[in-house]
């Protein structure tokens, strides 16, 4: 099989030209290894996503399946101008986590070519009800083909599966049934007594802060855990959590 070799006309190659001039820009500013600015940013385009599902989208959502529900995120995403021009961000199509054996694929993976890490998302549809609160947070006993093991979403981070190494990452509900604030305090009670133990480890506990909210973000909130990598069986650095509640009763 033969190689083909693309002739680049003078006018791609000044193209070409600006976006070395782009990428070294960054790379002098620091917005490479910068997590604090581009997790502030991906939180930002978060927080207005939801703020930006209409009536008619939340009624849709409301009766959808998980997965239908992530393929309209990041359809949403990739389809925001400022999203993927201005800021150069996208959704990673193939997001497999980093881990060689806790191996797993991501719901939402995002990053930028202008950026050395990324952010990622787990997803859960929520109600009031405890079984859905436990696949959210942590489910001790769940049990499937027969073969029972420990799960749930805020659990991956916390054993460093998700968000290998990295000291932050990302949870999103999607309320399709029952009231937000009971859900919310649901989450609230299982997360202020976790306890996880991986011996001689016991990791997973709420930081001193405790729970952070944003008063005038009510889908909003910020956890900070100890961590510890069940399949290496070391300490990890803590991580942080945010967040989000998308309420598509009302």
């Amino acid at each position: 099989m033969g190689i083909t070799f693309v002739h680049i006309n003078d006018t791609q190659a000044e193209d070409l030209k600006s976006l070395s001039v782009i990428a070294n820009m960054a790379k002098e500013k620091g917005l490479r290894d910068n997590d604090e600015l581009w997790e502030k940013l991906i939180l930002r385009y978060m927080a207005l996503l939801y703020q930006n599902f209409t009536l008619q989208e939340k009624q849709f959502l409301c009766t959808a399946d998980e997965k239908t529900i992530k393929m309209v995120i990041r359809k949403k995403l990739e389809d925001d101008d400022t999203f993927t021009t201005e800021h150069l961000l996208t959704v990673d199509l193939e997001p497999q986590n980093k881990h060689s054996e806790l191996l797993g694929f991501y719901d939402i993976k995002i990053r930028s070519s202008l950026w050395n890490s990324y952010f990622t998302f787990e997803c859960k549809c929520v109600n009031s009800t405890q079984a859905s609160i436990f696949e959210y947070v942590h489910n001790p006993h769940k049990v499937k083909q027969k073969r029972k093991f420990e799960d749930g979403g805020l659990y991956r981070f916390l054993i460093n599966k998700y968000a290998k190494d990295k000291r932050f990452g990302g949870m999103v509900g999607f309320l399709q049934k029952g009231d937000l604030s009971q859900a919310k305090n649901l989450i609230y009670a299982q997360i202020k007594t976790l306890k996880l133990v991986c011996s001689p480890a016991c990791f997973g506990a709420l930081s001193e802060e405790g729970i952070l909210e944003e008063a005038d973000i009510p889908y909003y909130f910020q956890t900070n855990h100890s961590r510890f990598d069940i399949s290496e069986k070391r300490e990890c650095a803590p991580v942080k959590i945010h967040h989000f509640l998308y309420d598509f009763t009302k």
